[in-house]
């Protein structure tokens, strides 16, 4: 359909900040699409609605506000933000609500419903502190770099209602004795003091293995103070920790989180639809899309946002270019980003990457599917293919 990708751009940009008026006008448009033969396009919005009533159900105004007990001030643009005595460097940033991601980034359903489980929680706040059961309010989020855990956490206190306080831990070391621990000190006492979500980026920076024969007295003495600081916390705001490299925690320092999230690298399934949202609004089809992810599998969502941002200029700038062809300039410009064996598939001969598809398993690709990426008909690779296996037996 001419021009849909503008009709999906706008519905998208309406839908980050849905009403009902706005949800009830797109299901309309989508089901005249749907009646009117345009199946792929009412499919589309059906995925975009999807999204936004899942977002809209657990919107901040749902959720009730009474779980802020605590007498905690407001944050504010004056508020003013603790910073290190010896360089005058502020220690923390400031994120906002308005400013804050609406849309979650795009998991399986499994990692999917954990996290809705923990915005359940506080939406029900009232009735779980009845029971003495208040909602977990330390949450450690961990996996491989580019994986969302960030925007993740953001996402999460935009739907409790509460501004961000971000610290980089990294930022909190110091050469000077006892500073580093006078700086976490000093940061839990702002958050304590405020209404907020205390998010602890780049965790492992401080809370490695007191035992590790690297580090010496002092490191074993701040993870301590960060130790009594996040039990000093217990019950008060929310605090997520995220770290890349977990397996440097402290054991200690897992025992103080309620909730322990990983959160993995893009699957098969979940990788086209990540392409698919960084690369509106070109608008691939199913085939191509799989054709990217089956290239950059194992790869992060950072670097499959990286690929849509490339892939972009390359699509206006160079318009003659396949996909094939232009899926090849990206593995040889981005050798990191690609598994270096899928990256040797991918710059064999033709006939070798058509084999490559047909025989993997995973993604099944089909002989029509693979006759479109390389712009031929399906008898014209039946026969290429044809004459490979006549010349392997020679």
């Amino acid at each position: 359909m001419e021009y849909f990708n503008i009709i999906q751009a706008l519905c998208r940009s309406a839908l980050s900040n849905p009403s009902n008026a706005t949800i009830h006008q797109i299901e309309r448009l989508r089901d005249a699409f749907e009646k009117n033969g345009l199946t792929k396009e009412a499919k589309s919005l059906s995925g975009l609605l999807s999204t936004a009533n899942s977002t809209f159900d657990m919107a901040p105004s749902r959720i009730q506000k009474s779980f802020i007990k605590w007498q905690g001030e407001k944050i504010t643009s004056k508020t003013q933000i603790p910073v290190d005595k010896e360089t005058s460097t502020p220690l923390a940033e400031i994120f906002f609500v308005e400013d804050l991601p609406a849309d979650l980034p795009i998991f399986s359903e499994n990692v999917k419903t954990a996290i809705e489980s923990i915005v359940v929680e506080w939406k029900e706040f009232d009735k779980l502190a009845d029971l003495n059961a208040q909602p977990s309010n330390t949450c450690l989020i961990y996996g491989s770099p580019g994986t969302g855990k960030t925007h993740l956490a953001k996402w999460l206190a935009k739907q409790i209602g509460l501004p961000v306080v971000l610290v980089r831990l990294d930022g909190l070391m110091s050469s000077f004795l006892g500073t580093t621990s006078r700086n976490i000190g000093n940061l839990f006492s702002f958050a304590a003091k405020h209404q907020c979500v205390l998010l602890l980026d780049e965790f492992d920076a401080i809370a490695k293995l007191r035992n590790d024969p690297q580090e010496v007295g002092e490191i074993k003495r701040v993870v301590n103070t960060l130790l009594q600081n996040l039990d000093s916390r217990k019950g008060i705001g929310f605090t997520i920790g995220v770290t890349n490299h977990e397996s440097l925690l402290d054991p200690a320092i897992w025992r103080r989180f309620e909730v322990q999230l990983e959160i993995p690298r893009p699957s098969p399934e979940i990788m086209p639809g990540i392409l698919k949202t960084f690369l509106s609004p070109i608008d691939l089809d199913e085939v191509e899309l799989k054709f990217l992810s089956w290239c950059i599998e194992g790869a992060s969502g950072a670097d499959a946002q990286m690929l849509a941002k490339w892939f972009k200029r390359a699509y206006i700038l160079d318009k003659e270019s396949n996909l094939v062809s232009l899926i090849r300039r990206f593995a040889l410009l981005n050798s990191g980003r690609i598994e270096s064996k899928r990256r040797n598939i991918i710059a064999h001969a033709d006939e070798e990457l058509k084999s490559s598809l047909l025989n993997d398993d995973k993604y099944s690709f089909k002989q029509k599917d693979v006759a479109l990426l390389f712009g031929i008909t399906p008898s014209q690779l039946s026969k290429q293919l044809s004459k490979l296996k006549e010349i392997d037996k020679i």
